[in-house]
């Protein structure tokens, strides 16, 4: 009987010590982008808030117009179209640059019914507590024919 509860104890001990070894999304810069693409192909604004920091900021373009977006903002958008999934695109990422206290992404949207794409330049900053959260995002349209051109 003792041997029987012994072997119960640790076996629940073991169990509780693999649930909370769960890593954080904000632990590493990879887990942070895994969380920005999953949260933008299906509408979760709290995967989002979850990496992102108070005070981030979303840029994009309009035709010639620059537009800023305060990351609640952009999370209360997102509230409203929760559960929405996108459809018909691929994503992707690659890191662009990645010091120990800074990490510059791009993530890639192609929509197929879209003659362009969308390119997400994610900006992340490890905080004072060690994590790692999105700071800056600039969402840039291009179309097939403005294609980057490269500097001399």
């Amino acid at each position: 009987m003792r041997l029987k509860a012994l072997v119960i104890l640790l076996l629940g001990i073991t169990i509780t010590n693999n649930v909370l070894a769960v890593e954080k999304p904000t632990a590493s810069h990879k887990s942070v982008i895994n969380y920005f693409m999953d949260s933008y192909m299906n509408s979760d604004y709290k995967k989002l808030k979850a990496v992102l920091s108070d005070d981030a900021v979303f840029t994009s373009n309009r035709d010639v117009r620059v537009i800023k977006h305060k990351a609640s903002e952009v999370l209360a958008q997102m509230k409203k179209d929760e559960g929405v999934v996108q459809k018909d695109c691929n994503i992707s990422s690659t890191i662009v640059s990645e010091t120990d206290a800074l990490v510059i992404a791009r993530v890639d949207v192609n929509y197929e019914l879209f003659d362009g794409a969308q390119q997400n330049f994610v900006i992340m900053e490890k905080n004072k507590e060690g994590e790692w959260k999105i700071t800056q995002v600039y969402k840039v349209f291009v179309t097939s024919e403005s294609q980057a051109k490269k500097l001399v």
